[in-house]
């Protein structure tokens, strides 16, 4: 009778590790990291203590934008970055290039190479600025559209044959693209990167939020996302800003106005239920003016605990990049350590 027990014990015992071992394959494996988007690398202790608390062993930092700027309003560098200090040695660098859509307009199969070799020129210099010898990983982020489309696949081919085989060449992704993928394409590249992010009309008056709107994830992620025939990397937001209108149209966001003015009565007039501020009286050294009002839009604690949990249940179980946009003192001030790596082993 013993033995028969000790049997039964064992087989339970032997099929409990086959679970185990069945549920560790389906687990993702998560690596966290944060975009690095300002035009000086200098990160200060908070900033520097974030990305170690994450276990960040790469970096994605914005190198530069290509725009039209250029005496003929060619295709040129605009703000780009400068390393005022190298990057750890523990951590790797992912160079990112932003390319306006504009850029690739009318643009020939010519340009798009020649542009190729002056973007790959320009990133492998900053990233020895950056204390590093090269990359393993190449990030081009473009909100393309139908018309550009051609042109900018053409240009990440181009990428692609002049990068060493071992670079993994990646491209963000909207929302929309997903959705729409058939209209929008697929970029020839190794992997995409969705950015979960601005995803409403920044532009429309009215107090909804378009940094991150779960409705909008809805609508363009729960079918679409795990049918994506791409590997699929993921950023999730942690900013806010204030978007200013006057006289009913949109006037810019504001980056001099202090988010803690807004509760003072005396200079807006607020409904208590909306994001809406109305100006009483100007201020000229945020450049405001009577009247305007600003929208303040925060990405809230709630909101990226809800986006985390949608994409967990919609995306391919599969190993993958979490990235955090992105690292800044105050943008971090308003998450804690624990609040970050509660996200991250969410997946």
């Amino acid at each position: 009778m013993m033995k028969i027990r000790h049997a039964c014990w064992l087989i339970g015992l032997i099929g409990v590790m086959i679970a185990t071992i069945a549920c560790d394959g389906q687990r993702n494996t998560v690596d966290a990291s944060f975009y690095y988007w300002k035009t000086a690398y200098e990160p200060d202790s908070i900033e520097k203590h974030a990305l170690a608390q994450i276990g960040a062993k790469r970096l994605f930092v914005r190198i530069m934008d290509i725009d039209t700027q250029g005496p003929q309003g060619e295709a040129v560098p605009v703000s780009a970055i400068t390393f005022r200090e190298p990057l750890p040695d523990s951590v790797a660098i992912v160079p990112v290039v932003y390319v306006v859509n504009k850029v690739l307009k009318d643009m020939s199969a010519v340009q798009q190479d020649e542009l190729a070799g002056r973007l790959i020129d320009f990133v492998t210099a900053k990233v020895k600025q950056a204390g590093k010898t090269g990359f393993d990983e190449l990030q081009i982020d473009c909100d393309w559209t139908a018309s550009t489309k051609e042109a900018y696949f053409g240009l990440l081919t181009a990428l692609r044959t002049r990068v060493a085989d071992s670079v993994r060449l990646t491209a963000t992704l909207r929302l929309h693209q997903v959705r729409n993928r058939r209209s929008s394409g697929i970029p020839p590249v190794d992997r995409a990167l969705l950015m979960c992010y601005n995803m409403g009309n920044l532009r429309k008056p009215g107090a909804h939020n378009s940094i991150m709107d779960l409705r909008e994830m809805e609508i363009y992620l729960k079918d679409f996302l795990h049918e994506y025939p791409l590997p699929m990397d993921i950023a999730l937001p942690l900013f806010n800003w204030s978007v200013v209108f006057r006289n009913g149209e949109y006037a810019g966001i504001s980056k001099r106005l202090d988010p803690t003015m807004l509760s003072d009565t005396a200079v807006f007039a607020r409904n208590a239920k909306s994001s809406l501020y109305r100006l009483k009286v100007a201020l000229p050294a945020a450049g405001l003016r009577r009247g305007d009002v600003v929208r303040r839009e925060e990405t809230r604690w709630e909101d990226l605990s809800a986006a985390a949990d949608f994409l967990v249940r919609h995306r391919r179980k599969e190993k993958f990049t979490l990235l955090f946009y992105h690292l800044d003192n105050q943008v971090l001030k308003s998450f804690s350590d624990e609040q970050l790596q509660e996200i991250v082993h969410r997946f």
